[in-house]
């Protein structure tokens, strides 16, 4: 039976709590991720993580400079963690109450980091649902704020980002059925907004 300890990725990208989120923001670039584990102070301490939805949200969104923006201001700590004994089935199931997309696998200190497209890998028929509903949730927020506060402000941005983050996953494992439909009516919703940058792409096809 596979265990999270099998199905993680050992190279986790870190950054110290002290970082700026403009520091951070180039860790993830570099390092292709979405995410970082960020560090803690002593042995007794907890792990932190810091995810693109944060930054998207609590910075961007918020229109502070992330060049001034500590990354301790605006992570999560501690953070849901993974046993590395735990099934496919358990993963899922916490990876579904608290609608995460990836965690920490520690045990006493960090050992790696699981993610759905990990789940999807080796379990898509269980990761597979979950993800979609993630997609399904994060549209209709997305929907929502755009129609409040306008489709060029930056929480709809930071909101669709978070879209074109799950898509992302999805698409890695080819499970793009719905993402298409998901941006046609985005286009369709918010014609206004595909002139500018962000959704150039996405509307233009």
């Amino acid at each position: 039976m596979l265990r999270a300890i099998d199905m993680m990725n050992p190279n986790t990208a870190r950054i110290r709590g002290s970082a700026t989120v403009a520091e951070a923001v180039q860790v993830m670039k570099d390092r292709a991720c979405r995410s970082l584990i960020v560090d803690r102070q002593n042995d007794q301490d907890d792990y932190g993580i810091l995810t693109e939805t944060d930054v998207l949200y609590k910075v961007v969104a918020q229109g502070k400079p992330p060049e001034t923006v500590l990354v301790s201001d605006v992570m999560t700590k501690p953070c849901i963690v993974v046993s590395p004994s735990a099934t496919v089935e358990d993963v899922a199931h916490l990876f579904a109450k608290y609608r995460l997309l990836r965690a920490p696998v520690i045990q006493g200190k960090l050992l790696g980091m699981i993610s759905v497209s990990d789940l999807l890998r080796h379990h898509p028929a269980i990761a597979q649902p979950h993800l979609e509903e993630e997609l399904n949730q994060a549209r209709q927020q997305a929907n929502q704020i755009c129609t409040e506060q306008g489709s060029r402000s930056p929480t709809c941005i930071a909101a669709w980002k978070t879209v074109e983050a799950l898509q992302s996953e999805l698409i890695e494992q080819n499970i793009d059925p719905l993402l298409k439909r998901t941006f046609e009516e985005y286009c369709e919703e918010f014609p206004q907004g595909s002139d500018s940058e962000f959704y150039a792409n996405l509307c233009g096809g």
